[in-house]
């Protein structure tokens, strides 16, 4: 862990830079994927299958039968607190959807924009070591919401070749059908390109390592991605009023979701500063072995406590980092809502830990990460939707401005533009 006293801007951009060159070692790696699956199909893909998952598939064991979704167990208290969390992100996601306009200009034309889902999009849901399926929810969701009328899930199988039962019943009480046993940047490229099993689509969503990373960064272009999502960030912003158990808890949080994952405090208070690294000792000692094993090389490799001279100092170095989840537990944290320029999403107050975020307040958590919250936003219903311009230009309008719009074309030097202009008033 890295302790930094009052550190100028490029102090933080040095810690920041160090954790994306990690990151980009896999890069050549991926393309080699990408681009075979894309022009090999099956076979590029079946091979990968066999090197990258746990189990050996075949493509012809890709998709997860009716039976398969059928015989997921799970108990009773998961069904009714997915269907509570379900309805929850409904009601916000809802308030998300934007309407279609139309009007009329004084001289009679018709204008307005199309509000439209997308016809097909795919849901990239992490496997590995264990079953995310709060973020197939926060996936699924806005995409039912705004329409989308074909929804494809792909997910890492386990070591039986089989995808978890918790990520089953949720598709099925989704209304999920299609479901593909595969993670990775094959899974990526697959559902980009397509191949002879797996029907290409049009976008796709959902957080990843960082060979999901860079296979979402390679497709762009060719299909629409929601971001380029690595590795889990927290940023905490303290000051004396914090419970440094709180603060050690929710550092951790973050912590044991990935060794790549960043979580760093910022605090006012030099007490905080010199208390919460043995906290945080004590809490990851107390993490059952396999999360401690993560959290530890997270936190030993890009952890840090941050002490900052005051408050809006805080702020400023917060808004560097641009933070995927930003906590602020101070004394009065609705007032410091004026102070953030970028974050992914903001939890305000000692009882409203990130874990209420990642599993159903209500906003979603698939966020941006390696600062890209200087420039986007979490998914929300209108990564699902897209807008189409509609434009009936009437005779009147036409008579009063057609002569400017000859003109523009001209003095941009587009003759054929003009003219298209021109033979229309010849008419009049």
């Amino acid at each position: 862990m890295i302790l930094m006293k009052n550190p100028s801007d490029e102090d933080v951009l040095k810690l920041l830079e160090r954790r994306m060159r990690t990151a980009s070692k896999v890069e050549e790696i991926v393309k080699e994927i990408v681009r075979r699956v894309r022009d090999e199909g099956d076979v590029a893909l079946e091979e990968y299958l066999k090197r990258f998952e746990k189990y050996p598939l075949s493509v012809k064991e890709l998709l997860v039968s009716e039976e398969e979704i059928a015989e997921a167990n799970v108990e009773e208290d998961f069904i009714e607190t997915i269907r509570v969390v379900i309805e929850d992100l409904k009601e916000f996601h809802r308030r998300q959807k934007e309407s279609s306009f139309f009007f009329t200009t004084n001289g009679g034309s018709f204008l307005g924009e199309m509000v439209v889902p997308l016809e097909s999009v795919g849901i990239y849901v992490p496997g590995g070591k264990v079953p995310y399926f709060s973020t197939l929810l926060m996936c699924a969701v806005p995409a039912i919401v705004a329409g989308v009328e074909r929804i494809v899930v792909t997910t890492p199988p386990d070591e039986n070749g089989k995808v978890s039962p918790y990520i089953l019943k949720t598709c099925e009480m989704l209304g999920l059908r299609e479901i593909y046993k595969m993670g990775g940047a094959h899974a990526i490229a697959a559902l980009s390109y397509g191949t002879e099993t797996v029907k290409p689509v049009d976008k796709i969503v959902g957080p990843g390592g960082v060979f999901v990373m860079f296979a979402k960064k390679l497709v762009y272009g060719d299909v629409g991605i929601d971001s380029i999502a690595g590795p889990s960030e927290i940023t905490i912003i303290a000051d004396e009023s914090s419970p440094l158990d709180f603060v050690a808890a929710d550092f951790l949080s973050q912590a044991e979701h990935d060794e790549n994952a960043m979580s760093m405090v910022i605090t006012t208070s030099k007490e905080v500063f010199e208390k919460l690294p043995e906290v945080i000792e004590e809490h990851l000692q107390s993490l059952p072995e396999e999360r401690r094993k993560t959290a530890e090389i997270s936190t030993n490799n890009f952890g840090a406590i941050i002490l900052a001279e005051n408050l809006k100092r805080a702020f400023e170095i917060s808004n560097l980092i641009a933070p995927e989840h930003l906590e602020i537990l101070v004394e009065n944290p609705f007032e410091t809502l004026g102070y953030i320029k970028n974050a992914g999403s903001v939890f305000l107050g000692k009882y409203t830990c990130e874990s209420v975020g990642d599993y159903g307040a209500g906003p979603n958590h698939v966020l941006p990460t390696f600062r890209s919250a200087r420039f986007s936003s979490g998914l929300r219903v209108s990564d699902f939707t897209k807008k189409i311009f509609v434009t009936h230009f009437s005779e009147k309008d036409f008579r009063k401005k057609g002569k400017l719009y000859s003109r523009m074309a001209r003095w941009e030097g587009f003759e054929a533009h003009a003219r298209a202009v021109d033979v229309r008033r010849g008419r009049l």
